[in-house]
């Protein structure tokens, strides 16, 4: 009898064991998996505005051309970097806003990346995307991704 409850007790207390480590195991394999993974944002990938908790995201400024000029005619697909930025901001006006959140769930395409410097020296990635072709687009901080305010979609 001592030598049954014994080995129940044995037998138990494996089971249990095992599932402990078995519940160890799990936990370990999604914190790893859990853990942010560092990407590399390139010019062409795609952006979506995602969540957005009130009237506008916070960290997205949205510049809608008020006014063209001739040289807004060219098509800007297949501008990026500075040839882009300089053909869309150097001509006609904006109105700029905090991109509202009636823009969430529509995407852009990153055009051009930057680094501006602060008033106190820092510097901070500027991404800017197309949304419109020709007439808006957004210029996103750094603080968006970090905020969640966009899902980015590297180009395959």
């Amino acid at each position: 009898m001592i030598s049954l409850i014994f080995r129940i007790h044995i037998t138990t207390s494996t089971k249990i064991l095992k599932n402990l480590t078995l519940l160890v195991i799990i936990f370990l394999s999604f914190t790893s998996s859990a853990q942010e993974n560092e990407v590399e944002i390139r010019v062409q990938d795609t952006l979506y505005f995602d969540q957005c908790n009130t009237d506008s995201y916070q960290f997205i400024d949205y510049y809608k051309k008020t006014r063209f000029e001739t040289e807004d005619t060219i098509s800007l697909n297949d501008l990026y970097n500075w040839d882009f930025y300089n053909t869309f901001f150097n001509t006609g006006d904006f109105d700029v806003s905090r991109l509202p959140c009636s823009m969430k769930g529509r995407y852009g395409i990153i055009k051009h990346i930057m680094t501006i410097t602060d008033d106190k020296g820092e510097n901070h990635t500027v991404v800017i995307a197309m949304i419109e072709n020709n007439s808006s687009a957004a210029y996103i901080t750094e603080e968006a991704f970090l905020n969640d305010e966009l899902l980015y979609a590297p180009k395959q």
